[in-house]
């Protein structure tokens, strides 16, 4: 039986404590590696020397003058978590990829437990997981794209596995409504676009993320709005609950719509607030949610633009889905499933 479980990912966002509750919960013991964890060496020295290679064009971006040096992020991570395994001697290791560890590292944890990988990264880079598949036991994808162009291809050991939320650390808040609206995330061209439709409606508005007041430094009614780089924790939870509606404007995917599976995790984390969100859609979001029911989608900006101007304007229609959006999240797509579902492919795999 699944006893003890490794988690490695970056420290924020903090999906490892979300999973190590989870599964501590159905009594398996769970620990987090945080692979954000770094030497100085490689922070003041490699970083800086590199960085200055490449603006100076002595090397090409994406070559390294400390490639495979140990006390590169790379490999001083890579060290750190067969350490970790050694140490803790988990049944199983869970590495929540975007973050990357070298191929020795990994044969060598293979060869201490079962190796999980779960891919929460931009469907477009999907070869590159691919490519790996060879070095885990089993590889969940939180997008169907991915999983389809995998069966497509013929490849085995992988499954889908969307993102969920912990409603330990998303929940209700009755809060008085400071802002008509709220976004969180950087800029990006796409994003500028829905925002400046978003102050047209109402600038009574909340931005959180980096880069907004840098790529639009003359914007007045912008700058008012943003309120700083970096919003976690209770501070998000009560950003949500004072904001009439939600933004969410996805950065990644083949396209709009249909042309674009997964979904980030606002989708689940502002519905278990009690928030009315307004999002782009894709084909795996309405698997999980109905539109008009539990969130609102929009499609393109002129129809973001009306329904956000409703949203604000109607009271009841927005608690109305706000209320039903939280029932259905907390009922259904907690952390807690997850590790069902990674308990129950390890017991599959050890026949169990």
């Amino acid at each position: 039986m699944l006893k003890k479980v490794l988690v490695a990912y970056s420290s924020k966002p903090p999906i490892t404590e979300y999973l190590r509750t989870a599964f501590a919960r159905t009594g398996v013991e769970a620990r987090a590696f945080h692979a954000d964890v770094n030497h100085w060496f490689d922070r003041f020295v490699i970083h800086h020397v590199n960085k200055t290679a490449h603006n100076l064009r002595i090397i090409p971006k994406g070559k390294d003058f400390f490639a495979g040096h140990p006390l590169s992020h790379l490999q001083y991570r890579s060290a750190r978590l067969v350490e970790a395994v050694k140490e803790f001697s988990p049944d199983l290791v869970l590495i929540v990829r975007g973050i990357k560890f070298t191929e020795e590292a990994l044969k060598e944890i293979r060869g201490r437990s079962l190796l999980f990988a779960w891919w929460i990264e931009r469907e477009e880079r999907m070869e590159e997981a691919f490519r790996e598949l060879r070095l885990y036991d089993h590889y969940f994808f939180m997008s169907s794209s991915c999983t389809e162009a995998g069966a497509q291809k013929g490849l085995g050991g992988i499954s889908l596995l969307h993102h969920s939320v912990d409603t330990s650390a998303f929940y209700p808040e009755e809060r008085e409504k400071k802002y008509d609206w709220c976004f969180v995330g950087k800029w990006s061209p796409k994003r500028i676009e829905f925002v400046e439709r978003a102050l047209k409606v109402s600038k009574n508005a909340a931005i959180w993320g980096p880069k907004w007041i840098k790529k639009n430094p003359l914007d007045m009614a912008l700058r008012k709005a943003v309120k700083g780089a970096y919003i976690e924790g209770e501070d998000l939870v009560r950003l949500y609950g004072e904001s009439k509606v939600v933004i969410n404007v996805t950065n990644w995917g083949f396209g709009e719509g249909e042309k674009r599976s997964g979904m980030n995790m606002r989708v689940l984390e502002v519905p278990a607030c009690r928030a009315a969100l307004l999002t782009d859609g894709s084909r795996d979001l309405k698997t999980m949610v109905t539109s008009g029911k539990h969130v609102v989608v929009y499609d393109g900006l002129d129809d973001f633009g009306e329904k956000l101007s409703s949203l604000v304007k109607n009271d009841d229609e927005r608690n109305r889905i706000a209320s039903a959006g939280y029932e259905h999240v907390a009922k259904n797509y907690t952390y807690d499933h997850v590790a069902g579902i990674i308990t129950e492919r390890y017991n599959a795999i050890k026949g169990i």
